[in-house]
Formats: C-alpha cells, sequence, structure tokens
C-alpha cells in the first residue's frame, strides 16, 4: 500500500494577464488531498468525484512510469472541485507520491513534478505548469509564458498569509470563453489595455516585494487593485463582488477572485487567524462555501 499528498493552489495576482505573457503570482495552500492505493486485479476509484477523464489522467501517470499494476484508489479531499483551486493537480502529484511509496522509488521532488504533468496534459490539453508545480506544497511562484516556454521562480513568502477561500459553487462560463471575451475587449481597446497591461505589471513587481518582504497590509491592498482591473475586463460575477464585499466588510486586507472568474472561487486575505474565521463565517452566512487555509 502506498500513500500520497497534494496541496490546493491559489492565485494572488495576475489571472488572465498571465494569458499575454505577464507574471502571475501563485501560492500553495496548506489544505491538501491524500490518495491511498493497494494492488488489485482491476483499477477501482473511490472518490466523491470519479470520472473517466480522472482515470484517464491517472494512467497517464502509470504509463510514463512504465507501471502495469491496477490499483484501488482511495482519494479523500480537503479540496472542492472545479473550483480553480488546482484539485487535479492535487490528485495527479498525490498519486505519484503514492506510487512512489508503492513502489519504494524515492523520486525526487521535481520527478514526482514531471510524472503529475502527464495527468495535467490530460486534463487540460495545453496546461501552463503551474498548478502541479504548486500542488508540490507551500510556498509561492512567479510563473510566466515565454516563447522558449514556461518560466517558474520561486518566491519566498516574508510572513505566512491566512487565506480565505469563498467559493460560489458556480462557474457561469467555461475559462476558454472568458479568456476569448477578454481577447475581444483587447482587440476593440487596444490602447486601452495597453495602459491597464502596464498598470499590472507594476504592480506584480511591487506585490512580489510586499510577499517577500511580509509586508501584508500593502499584498492585501494590490490585491484590491487586482480585483478592479479584473472587474473592469468583466470577469467578476455578481457572487463573486457578494464574497469581495463581504470580506472587506469584515476587515479583510485584500481580497479578489481566483482564477478565471465569473463564479468560481474567490481569494481573501485577512489580518489573523481569527478575522479569517470571522470572514470565513459571513461567508457561509451569504449561502457560500468558505475554507480557511494558510500560504507560508
Amino acid at each position: 500500500m502506498g500513500k500520497g499528498y497534494g496541496c490546493a493552489k491559489s492565485i494572488l495576482f495576475g489571472e488572465h494577464f498571465v494569458v499575454y505573457g505577464l507574471p502571475a503570482i501563485g501560492v500553495g495552500l496548506s489544505k491538501k488531498i491524500e490518495v491511498e492505493i493497494s494492488k488489485a486485479p482491476h483499477t477501482l476509484l473511490e472518490s466523491s468525484h470519479v470520472d473517466a477523464n480522472l482515470l484517464a489522467g491517472l494512467d497517464a501517470i502509470k504509463n510514463a512510469m512504465g507501471i502495469k499494476d491496477n490499483f484501488v484508489i482511495r482519494i479523500k479531499s480537503e479540496i472542492p472541485v472545479a473550483s480553480g483551486l488546482g484539485s487535479s493537480a492535487a490528485v495527479s502529484v498525490a498519486f505519484v507520491r503514492a506510487l512512489s511509496e508503492e513502489y519504494k522509488l524515492n523520486l525526487s521532488d521535481e520527478k514526482v513534478n514531471a510524472y503529475a504533468f502527464e495527468a495535467e496534459k490530460v486534463y487540460h490539453g495545453n496546461p501552463s505548469g503551474m498548478d502541479n508545480n504548486l500542488a508540490m506544497c507551500g510556498g509561492a511562484i512567479i510563473f510566466q509564458k515565454k516563447p522558449e516556454g514556461a518560466s517558474i521562480t520561486p518566491l519566498r513568502i516574508g510572513k505566512p498569509m491566512n487565506l480565505v477561500i469563498g467559493v460560489t459553487g458556480k462557474k457561469k462560463k467555461s475559462t476558454a470563453q472568458l479568456i476569448a471575451e477578454v481577447k475581444l475587449k483587447k482587440e476593440k481597446y487596444p490602447e486601452l489595455f495597453h495602459y491597464l497591461f502596464e498598470a499590472e505589471k507594476n504592480l506584480i513587481d511591487l506585490a512580489i516585494k510586499a510577499i517577500e518582504h511580509g509586508k501584508l497590509e500593502e499584498v492585501g491592498e494590490l490585491m484590491n487593485l487586482n480585483q478592479g482591473f479584473l472587474s473592469a475586463m468583466g470577469v467578476s460575477s455578481r457572487e463573486n463582488k457578494d464574497i469581495i464585499y463581504a470580506a472587506r466588510e469584515m476587515g479583510a486586507l485584500g481580497a479578489k477572485i481566483t482564477g478565471a472568474g465569473y463564479g468560481g472561487s474567490c481569494v481573501i486575505l485577512a489580518k489573523n487567524e481569527k478575522n479569517a474565521e470571522e470572514i470565513a463565517e459571513e461567508i457561509r452566512r451569504l449561502g457560500y462555501v468558505a475554507i480557511t487555509t494558510v500560504a507560508q
């Protein structure tokens, strides 16, 4: 029997802008998915979110590792599915780690990451690699698409961040649809988007310094500004705004969508653990799901 784990992720800055080559900042969260495997005559997946796509991704990992055995695969998750928190990447990393333990492979994090990426290609077609890097657990990264390939740079978190993830439970538009709509706006108003992109570049530079030096109030202010940019691009729904404004009224340092937007999830930076619990309770009172977590 082998066991493994993978972590949830959140994008703090750079959604949608990252498509056009600007940097994005992502963090690994303390919420996890655990996978336990035991050999069996046939594959059996014990999970609350069983689908053919998930099995195909796990098979891709086995094929890449040259493993032909079948398993009972038990998945225990603290991460909501299809909420922009990287649940598929977390499962992939957890499964690779479980296989590594089962076969005593002692895989390095680099190898675990590479094998998990095989499943991400099944799930997402042309993935960025951001989710599986963050699913390794802990820390933050600066991610940037470049012509020669993705650039991933570790980012030191100067002070632990108490975060609340507010999950709307609704995804009104697909990621592909939202990206296409932003592209149309950019083509219609190229000069406006030029200035918006320049502002985002400056914001990311400031955010990197603020995170490294543990200046959480500044991180929160920049999150609020980034949300303003995203709202102007048309990717923030009423549900997103319900959660964001409720969080700010409860004293959050910053709040914004995380991921593609128009539903999905929001990420909220709380002042401390107590404030995070208060914000989460208010979000639940509004009828949404709230998860408290830490990035460090």
